[in-house]
């Protein structure tokens, strides 16, 4: 700035050299001479009055901005993105992703024709690598403090086509879960005990001893019970409550035994009590009433469900599941049919990566209404499993099952046989 001033200077200095060389040659004109030199003298003071403000502006310090000031303008402006973004951010980080992908392979020593390993539920395929599922599973609790959430299961793989329910396309999809939940708030009283929770929607059955998902049994391939006593999915209203501790239970009307849409016009019941008498030692009585005949309000189903585990040592664990259905006019107008069953399981945890687990098993159907249908029989089976768990995310199973009728229900090289044995691999990742 002080270059461009001085420049200032000398260029009207100059200036008036030559004005004053001219004005010399034109005849002494005096009056234009002491213009000229008013106008230097004004140029001159108001270099003089810059030089004072350049001055003063040298000897003040630079404004600085506050570290708090950057901050809140920096919080504005991301309060302010998120306000026009809906919040989805924010909702995303509140949402829990996990699931599992479930492969296996399956060898029947029979070698049927059909490639079908009978009387099972997941493990259909004989001689074949296969894809069980793959399982992603959103959820969102409702808040300690009294809310609402919810939960979306979605299920992919051969395993689907077995618990889509009916009212759906089957196919390597289904939608195994998907409900709103709510939680009471804290205030919420009632005059014993307290309820828990809400579910609506679609959700898992409660009966039983074991799951859809693998990753959370203990053998390879699903119990008779499972497959065939009991139901896999409901649509309807389900309520948790604590009756006291130690003892708490649930209650709900749906749709039925695995329909999405209702076959008739009357609505089923579920209920079960479930109580730890100890850390080592519970029960659970789980029961289910209601018409599951299309078109037909008046023949009614019952189902009663057992289940204690026991677990006297930190590495043995002991359960054991049993079953009892009946149902009116399915045999024929005026001639109920009934099933039932039992399942005793034991486990041996090795150390933290390898368990022993074992399985006997009994059901009987003797009308022919669940297992094969039309064919009257009792089946027993015996499965053992070794099981490894060489990663914190991975479980391999390697199985070995023996199944027998009193019905020639197995095939043998095209032959009817009473009995069938397989070997079982199973990987499953989770996360």
């Amino acid at each position: 700035m002080k270059m461009y001033q001085r420049g200032i200077v000398a260029i009207s200095f100059i200036y008036f050299i030559m004005l004053y060389s001219v004005s010399a040659f034109a005849d002494g004109k005096d009056e234009l001479i002491e213009k000229l030199i008013k106008r230097v003298d004004g140029l001159e003071s108001k270099v003089e009055a810059l030089n004072k403000k350049l001055s003063i502006y040298e000897k003040s310090p630079a404004e600085t901005i506050p570290d708090e000031v950057i901050q809140k303008k920096v919080d504005d402006l991301l309060a302010k993105r998120e306000s026009i973004e809906g919040g989805l951010v924010k909702a995303l980080k509140d949402i829990s992703l996990s699931g599992f992908v479930d492969t296996s392979y399956t060898y029947n020593f029979r070698g049927p024709d059909s490639r079908t390993n009978t009387a099972r539920v997941f493990d259909t395929e004989a001689n074949n690598f296969n894809l069980q599922a793959a399982e992603l599973v959103f959820e969102k609790l409702p808040p300690d403090s009294g809310g609402a959430g919810f939960r979306t299961d979605l299920y992919f793989g051969q395993d689907a086509e077995v618990i889509t329910p009916a009212g759906s396309t089957r196919d390597q999809f289904d939608l195994e879960q998907a409900y709103i939940s709510l939680k009471p708030p804290l205030n919420f009283n009632l005059p014993f005990g307290n309820w828990q929770w809400i579910k609506i929607g679609k959700f898992v059955t409660m009966h039983g001893a074991e799951v859809i998902e693998a990753k959370d049994n203990w053998n390879f391939t699903r119990s008779l019970l499972f497959g065939y006593a009991i139901p896999f999915t409901h649509t309807g209203i389900r309520a948790g409550y604590q009756i006291f501790d130690g003892l708490s239970g649930y209650l709900g009307i749906n749709n039925g035994w695995d329909n999405v849409k209702d076959n008739n016009k009357t609505k089923s019941v579920e209920g079960a009590l479930a109580w730890a008498a100890s850390d080592k030692l519970s029960f659970n009585l789980a029961g289910m009433y209601g018409p599951e005949q299309a078109s037909n309000d008046h023949s009614q189903r019952g189902l009663i469900d057992f289940l204690t585990t026991y677990k006297p040592f930190d590495k043995w664990t002991l359960m054991l599941n049993a079953d009892y259905g009946h149902e009116e006019d399915v045999v024929a107008a005026g001639k109920d049919g009934a099933w039932s069953g039992v399942a005793g399981y034991l486990r041996y945890d090795t150390n933290s990566w390898m368990s022993l687990i074992s399985r006997t098993e009994f059901m009987s159907d003797r009308q022919g209404l669940r297992i094969v249908s039309g064919t009257n029989q009792d089946v027993w089976e015996q499965t053992l499993t070794l099981e490894l768990r060489p990663y914190k995310d991975l479980i391999t199973r390697l199985e070995y099952r023996h199944d027998e009728s009193s019905s020639d229900i197995f095939i043998n090289n095209q032959k009817a046989v009473g009995r069938q044995d397989t070997i079982g691999l199973e990987a499953i990742y989770s996360f």
